[in-house]
């Protein structure tokens, strides 16, 4: 998909064409218009989307009156028992001020509603329902409102915070506000309660201090795909944030990008999201003179699309807002710019979108531009007709794009990929979920007689040429790699890493995805189905965990990595010494030892218990460094342990479990390795 330059809409008049701080869409009587505003002293410009051309003049509004000096340039739209109103940020009002807009498009009157009580400095606005959620500005309270049948406001709840972008999103039952504020830095997650609108935080910390986002200037929503997604725009870290967003509030990472220089969006001052025909796209633009068109994939991953920079026609240069619209078969992005006068209208074709379809076996596309991807089994991917994005399972894939411009997309941590009928210098390769990866020549890169093979770390793809011949890397990459830098989200087990040590649970412990699990915070939760690739996720803090997988049933053998918290003191010098009383076969001072104290004895996981067990454990007790970091194994709860003895601590960790419909319950046991008199 292309962007394609269609010109640059302007009024005539400077107080209405520059410094446009915002732009708003709203849909009447089936048609679809842009209010455009300029700040103080400046004024509302309208303009009607139409299919295939550039917007029409529809109306305008110049500030007036006491407002004239004192109004934002920021532009709210909302409905207040039938009335549709654009909201504006006015320093000195008490209540709600905003323009009446007609069935047409046109500005009406300038109205005023109740008083607010943090007063009319609003810096962002949303609505859901009857109930309106104000950041406002000068108070450092976000509130909600009901609207009532007269289209006056109640004052609900607050609760203190601020911010300069807002959206609602719904996830599950629950309803949350997302609030960014640029000046603090801060993102916050709020669920609101639909009968009292009290404001719950929901802490996200954690998992927004891994994204390192810097100055958020915008947030957005979508619901696509069966699942509530977040893109949050930094522009201190030049950076865009895809996050899904759990039911109970909780933000789950799935992609990170960072500008580069094939893309435009430097210090990101706006961002919109898009749903059409069941594809999702995300465009974005700021300080880098231009902007860059991303769709999104079932799975929360950014595949950049194109991007556009400035010309000498064009008007891009610090792009300070945008909005997409989706008018006919064609998006229109409309851009304001903090230097040039007008409106840019950007344009692309979705004409031709096909199918968005995950799946195992043989998962087969339309003559169109569809979105195939693979899933946790051995899958084979046909695009067929038309520009397709094909997207790897964990397990095995092969893809073939058939004609047309595809792009196949990797996934990090999956088995072997196969493409078939790769067209050299028309397809793409999308490597950007691999960590670290940057350039091509951190591939190892062989031409075969049908294609190429591509290894990196432990991934392998193999290439077989439209042609049927060799490729080279000149061939596949052309100069370089062309879109963002992709930041892993979690780096997994990537170059040594391992799970945040923490206490745990010893014994017989009961696992079910849906609760909390004491025994598995911070653990690596590893599902791999029966003929399938291996799914990893992190459980949190409370061990809590989601593998993600499709509705339907697999059995697999599901096995927990978690390391041991040397604060927790739970390995000592006692436990040292009844493993020297093992290993000259001698029993515990409690008496005979039990198969699970053989296998918290066997420290180092040699299958014998001697002395070097022993020592580990010493060093482990007084915090010195060890050959072998301790950790929990997980073993099934039913296993035969009978036949381990010093001299044979043999033993399976995992259980075999069958997986209903994303849920997993199971029980397990617990071993502390080195912990031997409380195993």
């Amino acid at each position: 998909m292309v962007l394609q330059f269609e010109g640059v809409v302007a009024t005539g008049s400077a107080a209405l064409d520059s410094g446009i701080g915002d732009t708003a869409l709203k849909t009447l009587n089936g048609e679809t218009y842009l209010y455009s505003v300029t700040g103080p002293g400046g004024g509302i410009v309208v303009w009607k989307l139409v299919e295939g051309a550039l917007p029409q003049l529809q109306d305008t509004e110049y500030f007036s009156g006491t407002i004239t000096y004192q109004v934002g340039d920021t532009a709210m739209p909302v409905s207040l028992a039938g009335d549709d109103q654009l909201i504006l940020d006015v320093g000195t009002a008490t209540g709600l001020v905003g323009y009446e807009l007609n069935p047409n498009g046109t500005v009406g009157a300038l109205q005023e509603t109740d008083s607010l009580v943090g007063g009319g400095d609003i810096s962002a606005l949303v609505q859901l329902g009857n109930v309106l959620t104000i950041a406002h500005e000068a108070t450092g309270q976000i509130a909600t409102y009901t609207v009532n049948g007269d289209g006056s406001l109640s004052l609900m709840a607050s609760v203190a915070g601020q911010a300069d972008s807002m959206q609602v999103l719904q996830a599950g039952a629950g309803h949350f506000v997302i609030a960014a504020d640029s000046i603090s830095g801060t993102i916050n997650t709020y669920n609101v309660d639909q009968n009292t609108g009290a404001l719950t935080t929901v802490d996200n910390s954690d998992a927004l201090a891994t994204l390192g986002i810097a100055t958020p200037t915008a947030v957005e929503v979508v619901q696509a795909y069966g699942q509530s997604w977040v893109v949050v725009a930094g522009a201190g870290s030049n950076s865009l944030s895809v996050m899904e967003l759990a039911a109970d509030g909780r933000l789950i990472a799935t992609d990170h990008v960072l500008d580069s220089l094939h893309t435009r969006f430097e210090t990101v001052q706006d961002l919109a999201v898009v749903e059409a025909d069941g594809h999702v796209f995300v465009v974005a633009g700021g300080g880098d003179d231009g902007v860059t068109l991303f769709t999104l994939t079932p799975n929360g991953q950014l595949v950049h699309l194109d991007s556009f920079a400035d010309t000498v026609h064009s008007g891009l240069q610090n792009v300070e807002t945008l909005s997409v619209a989706h008018v006919g078969d064609e998006l229109q992005i409309l851009v304001g710019s903090q230097q040039d006068a007008g409106l840019t209208q950007l344009s692309v074709s979705i004409d031709d979108l096909g199918i968005v379809q995950s799946g195992f076996g043989t998962v087969t596309g339309s003559a169109q531009n569809d979105i195939l991807s693979g899933s946790i089994l051995e899958t084979t991917l046909m695009g067929g007709a038309g520009d397709d994005i094909l997207v790897a399972g964990i397990a095995a894939t092969t893809m073939d794009g058939g004609t047309g411009a595809d792009i196949f997309v990797m996934q990090y941590g999956s088995d072997p990929t196969t493409i078939n009928g790769f067209q050299a210098g028309v397809d793409r390769l999308d490597l950007f979920d691999y960590p670290l990866l940057r350039t091509p020549g951190q591939l190892t890169f062989t031409a075969t007689a049908q294609g190429a093979q591509i290894e990196y770390i432990n991934e392998v793809i193999v290439i077989n040429s439209a042609t049927g011949g060799p490729l080279t890397s000149a061939e596949v990459f052309g100069a370089g790699f062309v879109g963002p830098d992709h930041i892993p989200v979690d780096f997994g087990d990537f170059g040594g890493l391992k799970p945040d040590s923490s206490d745990g649970v010893l014994g017989d412990i009961s696992i079910n995805s849906e609760t909390a699990n004491p025994g598995l915070s911070d653990a690596e939760i590893r599902f791999t189905p029966d003929g399938g690739g291996t799914i990893s996720v992190r459980a949190d803090d409370e061990g809590r965990f989601d593998l993600g997988l499709p509705s339907g049933t697999f059995e697999g053998e599901l096995d927990i990595v978690k390391t041991y918290s040397l604060a927790s003191d739970k390995i000592s010098a006692l436990d040292a010494l009844q493993v020297l009383r093992l290993s000259v076969a001698l029993d515990p001072t409690w008496g005979p030892a039990t198969p699970e104290n053989l296998i918290a004895a066997d420290v180092n996981q040699d299958g014998i218990v001697n002395a070097f067990d022993a020592l580990a454990i010493l060093k482990l007790s007084v915090g010195l460094p060890a050959e072998k970091d301790a950790e929990w194994v997980f073993l099934d709860k039913d296993a035969d342990l009978s036949g381990i003895t010093e001299t044979n601590v043999s033993y399976e960790t995992g259980v075999h479990v069958t997986a209903v419909d994303n849920v997993i319950a199971t029980d397990m046991t617990a071993i502390l390795l080195g912990n031997v008199e409380q195993a």
